[in-house]
């Protein structure tokens, strides 16, 4: 299916109001989910978003959801990541097509696309900004109108025992929402992450674990109370024994929590923890040359705005934006916090030495 055009500017989203986060204290020193986390007791988790390093995604069976949240409020999101690509969920926050995950989804991706209920239109992704030490991400649906919105229970009111669903895009294999279900097993845990070395490298605290069987793919996806309103995020699971395709039980952000960073990102709000989205590139690669005044490609990636400009490999940059480039270094300052969407101005020489000039609207790479 064909993406959408991109639409003109929305205006403002509104969102729901959630009441005050709990104060945490901050660690800066906390980087993102990348792999394999444990609890505090040594059991073996997992960030369930899914990395597949080639080779064929898995089929998961299918359940019916609680009817509140319409399955096109949910998304399935994949992105291109070194060495393979990238799948997990998202919510959809406004009709203008802001979407709440994980950060570790969409961390070190390009190419990051996202279809309503694993069926709809697909959309490309642009990451607003990340908060990593939370594991909270917010992208944009670029040319997304009136979608359907996720309800959240706001209320915070959750006790052990109460039945939970979680939703998502289970194994990474993009069909409609699957469904595991269960009853919450303890609130406001601590969890330790792991990468794949199985070296220690975040904390969440004030999670929600649960006993429902969550996937791979599962990240970012809601987990729904009783009545099918959202009260969590999910996005680690403990794994079965000999398996790394399922969980035997998993752990959510508290939506609350979730929301109230959300909407720092979108608002623009001051803090240490928020890092800004994807950077825009033209989607070439470069470098210098003893005596050539500019850089030169060595690549250029089909699809992307260096390509749709017109640059070919062997093409020396002289001019980006208006500044002179002279190196591949003088590239790299001058492309440095522009973001996806930006027009830029290139000026070139092809192997023939004639001069070129094109507009070029720079494609969205990794998250800065």
């Amino acid at each position: 299916m064909s993406t959408p055009t991109v639409a003109p500017p929305l205006p403002p989203p509104v969102w729901p109001d959630p009441p005050p986060a709990p104060p945490q204290a901050p660690n800066p020193n906390r980087p993102y989910v990348i792999g394999l986390v444990v609890a505090a007791a040594v059991l073996p988790l997992l960030a369930v978003g899914w990395l597949v390093l080639g080779g064929a995604r898995a089929a998961a069976p299918h359940a019916s959801a609680p009817a509140v949240v319409s399955d096109d409020a949910i998304v399935n999101i994949n992105g291109v990541v070194p060495g393979g690509f990238i799948a997990g969920t998202g919510m959809v926050l406004t009709p203008g097509g802001l979407v709440l995950t994980n950060n570790h989804v969409v961390a070190d991706t390009s190419g990051l696309t996202a279809q309503l209920a694993g069926r709809g239109p697909v959309y490309r992704a642009v990451v607003i900004g990340v908060d990593p030490t939370q594991d909270v991400a917010v992208i944009q649906l670029e040319g997304a109108t009136g979608l359907p919105t996720t309800p959240f229970d706001l209320s915070g009111s959750l006790g052990v025992g109460d039945p939970v669903t979680g939703l998502g895009n289970a194994l990474g294999r993009d069909g409609a929402p699957v469904a595991a279900r269960g009853t919450v097993t303890s609130l406001d845990e601590t969890i330790l992450v792991e990468d794949q070395e199985a070296t220690i490298v975040e904390t969440l605290d004030g999670v929600v674990c649960f006993n429902a069987p969550i996937q791979p793919g599962d990240s970012g996806g809601p987990l729904l109370e009783a009545s099918g309103r959202v009260i969590g995020m999910d996005t680690a699971g403990a794994l079965n024994t000999g398996t790394a395709a399922s969980a035997k039980w998993g752990c959510a952000i508290p939506i609350t929590r979730a929301m109230t960073i959300a909407h720092e990102i979108e608002s623009g709000t001051p803090s240490p923890y928020i890092d800004s989205g994807h950077r825009g590139v033209l989607g070439v690669a470069v470098v210098s040359r003893t005596g050539v005044q500019g850089c030169v490609v060595t690549t250029v990636t089909a699809g992307e705005a260096g390509a749709g400009a017109g640059l070919t490999p062997g093409d020396v940059i002289t001019i980006v934006a208006g500044i002179p480039v002279t190196s591949a270094s003088d590239f790299t300052v001058v492309m440095q916090d522009r973001r996806p969407g930006d027009d830029v101005t290139v000026t070139w020489r092809d192997v023939h030495g004639t001069a070129h000039s094109a507009l070029a609207v720079l494609s969205a790479g990794p998250p800065a």
